[in-house]
């Protein structure tokens, strides 16, 4: 055979000999093919974490602006005038807590959502150790199946017995059951969480999904979004947004690599940062499974924490075509905020510190240049004068990371002060140069305003509107234009 095969290689015709040569070629790309698609799979879920914390960064200390920044005496006010409108307003508080308890019955609890649970400070999907403690009586379903009763402390790592197999889930045995995890902390201490908690064991770690019905899941995020004391109308107007909101990330499922939806970061909507309260609760029943849509489809219902005057649309974020929901309104209601307007100063070392983080071969900063503003007045284009040319920024994340006043003290239009952290609190702003007596610049003064993203609902224009009387109908509408008030069975199964 060794002496017949060369022989009937030679007695081939040309077009045999094309054919095989054909053959050989496209065998060789299909197995490149192959290696190439499993790559890119190990490579997207690889990423998932790094895109999301890039959010997160984006998003980060949103929620800390409407939330810690609230005054105690100003929280003890609104919380008193809020008990005598309540008062007040008894009776017709009975009658929508009827029709409420009508649609919630009607619509239930909503499809289950799958929540991935991030570390403490949101630094990592996979948790080295993981504790925590049943209030309730639980199912475990490991390795072997158990009951775990009320009170139990379980430590898991990656050695544990109970997770041999891979994979554990506790599952309630009661409706009012609670997982409390204490190797984790948020914002209220160690979470406690509804639903049922899988662990998966991983190279990397321990990953939890924790699985609930979506009203469930709301009454976690509400008040983690928005400070529960602020007025009824503005938590049902979050509640709606929020819910709108996760049924958009429930169907496009970015997660789904790591058995999740969501995670429970400002990366998606922040959840069990802060403790489930009866007011956010509240708002989330008697909102029950209403959602924003535009021709029939959930919107992205954007939020953020405090104006300057005027929302933006989605330009901001250089969209190839803009939501026709996501305008730019005028908004005074949050104009008592103390983050409505504010001022910075921002050394040229930690600009040029800043700079260096994207375009690492930059040496020197020479100048900041404004060269173009959007409808809602956010810098959609800043150049920076480099020893390395013109760099020009577009997206909102770089434009604000390179401003960014690490370290320096921002002065509120209330005469408050803040620490400056890895962003600048808005993109809307303008830029004055600061020279030394030898005109030499040292740095640029930033006079700006607002506190977040700025498209969408103000979370604090809602507080005010619905102050002055507006309810949750009239906040939404007022943000998000041309749009219907729905139900997520429209859209969610």
């Amino acid at each position: 055979m060794e002496k017949e095969f060369p022989t009937y290689i030679r007695n081939m015709n040309w077009k045999e000999k094309l054919k095989w040569k054909l053959l050989i070629i496209g065998a060789a790309l299909v197995g490149i093919l192959i290696v190439w698609c499993a790559g890119k799979a190990g490579e997207k879920q690889a990423n998932a974490g790094k895109e999301i914390l890039k959010e997160y960064a984006l998003r980060e200390n949103e929620w800390a602006s409407a939330g810690t920044k609230f005054q105690p005496e100003q929280q003890a006010e609104e919380e008193h005038a809020q008990k005598q409108q309540e008062q007040t307003a008894q009776e017709d508080s009975q009658q929508t807590q009827s029709a409420a308890a009508d649609v919630q019955e009607t619509y239930g609890k909503g499809p289950d959502i799958k929540v991935l649970l991030m570390t403490s400070g949101y630094q990592s999907y996979f948790h080295e150790q993981i504790s925590l403690k049943v209030h309730g009586n639980y199912e475990l379903e490991g390795a072997e199946s158990q009951q775990i009763p009320d009170g139990e402390i379980l430590t898991l790592d990656a050695d544990s017995p109970q997770i041999s197999d891979g994979t554990l889930s506790l599952k309630p045995l009661e409706e009012d059951s609670r997982i409390e995890l204490l190797s984790i902390e948020r914002g209220q201490g160690n979470p406690r969480y509804r639903g049922s908690l899988t662990v998966y064991r991983e190279e990397k770690g321990l990953r939890m999904v924790n699985t609930l019905p979506l009203e469930e899941y709301l009454c976690g995020v509400v008040p983690s979004e928005m400070p529960a004391s602020y007025p009824e109308e503005a938590l049902k107007a979050q509640a709606v947004c929020a819910r709108t909101y996760a049924s958009v990330q429930m169907q496009e499922s970015k997660l789904e690599d790591l058995g999740a939806q969501v995670d429970d970061s400002v990366a998606f909507q922040v959840y069990q940062n802060s403790p489930e309260a009866e007011s956010s609760t509240k708002a989330v029943e008697n909102t029950a499974g209403k959602i924003l849509l535009s021709d029939g489809a959930p919107i992205c219902a954007y939020y953020f924490s405090t104006s300057h005057g005027k929302t933006s649309t989605d330009e901001v974020w250089e969209a190839s075509a803009p939501s026709s929901y996501l305008q730019s309104v005028a908004c005074s209601y949050d104009a008592a905020e103390p983050w409505y307007k504010w001022k910075v100063s921002v050394a040229k070392e930690t600009v040029l510190s800043n700079v260096q983080k994207l375009y690492p071969e930059v040496k020197a900063v020479e100048a900041l240049e404004i060269r173009e503003k959007g409808e809602g007045d956010a810098v959609l284009k800043l150049a920076v004068h480099t020893d390395k040319g013109i760099k020009e920024c577009r997206s909102e994340y770089d434009i604000r990371s390179l401003l960014a006043p690490v370290g320096a003290t921002i002065i509120r239009q209330d005469g408050s002060e803040a620490r400056g952290g890895t962003l600048l609190p808005s993109a809307y702003f303008d830029l004055q140069e600061q020279k030394n007596t030898e005109g030499v610049t040292e740095g640029w003064e930033i006079s700006g305003g607002g506190y977040g993203h700025g498209v969408g609902m103000s979370q604090n224009g809602a507080k005010g509107m619905a102050a002055q009387g507006k309810n949750w109908e009239e906040i939404l509408q007022y943000f998000y234009k041309d749009i219907e008030i729905g139900n997520l069975n429209q859209v969610v199964k």
